[in-house]
């Protein structure tokens, strides 16, 4: 659920559906996955209190993210006293390879625990989690995420603190600073997808991973109905309603080189 998935759920009277589904004995907990705003989860778990869970995408990265807003989600849906279960925690991956400034600081502080421990041991340690949902390519990432999640330990105060400092190191990478308010969109005559387009070359400033940037590009700009970076005509609308004054017809050619 979430932007425009979120009314089909009740044009085709979903929840009816799912609910009636839980009287036959056929669905034993309903919930749903989310992707979108706070505001917007507020509004859904206001309107469905029936609701029993609700999935989320959390990891560290992404705890401050505007356009993910992990921190924000998680506390909505516990501000409705929801349980959450947790996709994404180690990013698609992103995680178990950290930037190098990032890697050094999780690995000064334990050299025997994987990176990837870190970020899944992040989500785990939050209130009101059921599950996390990890994804493995084979029996040696299985057998770590079994080492330390067999006997889970939540983080201890100093295994937070290093999770802060690594976040603070990886704020610290030069990046496009938007924060996805969309006042460019507005105003753009090409319908370009400038913060779409945007996190997607953060993300391959960070991790250096051309497959996932094209693929958060391709979702954030081509699946949500925007143009991609090439096509701008460089008028300069966006430029003057900025507020974080970005030079964003030059970064628009950085993204259609890069990613394009």
């Amino acid at each position: 659920m979430g932007e425009g998935r979120t009314k089909f759920f009740e044009d085709f009277d979903l929840w009816n559906f799912v609910f009636e589904q839980k009287k036959l004995g056929k669905i034993k907990h309903v919930g749903f996955s989310f992707h979108s705003t706070p505001e917007e989860l507020d509004e859904i778990l206001t309107k469905h209190p029936e609701a029993e869970f609700v999935q989320l995408q959390i990891n560290y990265a992404d705890w401050e993210n505007p356009a993910i807003q992990s921190r924000g989600v998680y506390e909505m849906a516990r501000k409705h006293g929801k349980p959450v279960i947790i996709m994404e925690p180690v990013k698609g991956g992103l995680l178990a390879n950290p930037p190098e400034q990032v890697a050094e600081v999780f690995k000064k502080a334990n050299p025997d625990a994987s990176l990837a421990s870190w970020a899944i041991r992040f989500s785990a340690s939050l209130d009101g989690v059921i599950t996390v949902l990890s994804g493995m390519s084979n029996v040696e990432q299985m057998e770590n995420n079994t080492s330390y999640m067999e006997n889970f330990q939540k983080l201890n105060d100093a295994e937070k603190a290093t999770v802060e400092e690594a976040r603070r190191v990886m704020a610290s990478i030069p990046l496009i600073p938007c924060t996805t308010c969309n006042y460019c969109a507005k105003v753009c005559p090409q319908n370009i997808g400038i913060s779409g387009s945007f996190t997607a070359m953060n993300i391959y400033t960070l991790y250096k991973n051309l497959e996932t940037a094209k693929h958060q590009e391709q979702w954030l700009v081509g699946m949500h109905g925007k143009k991609p970076a090439g096509d701008c005509i460089k008028c300069g609308a966006c430029e003057k309603v900025c507020p974080q004054h970005i030079q964003i017809r030059k970064e628009l050619v950085t993204v259609h080189k890069t990613l394009g």
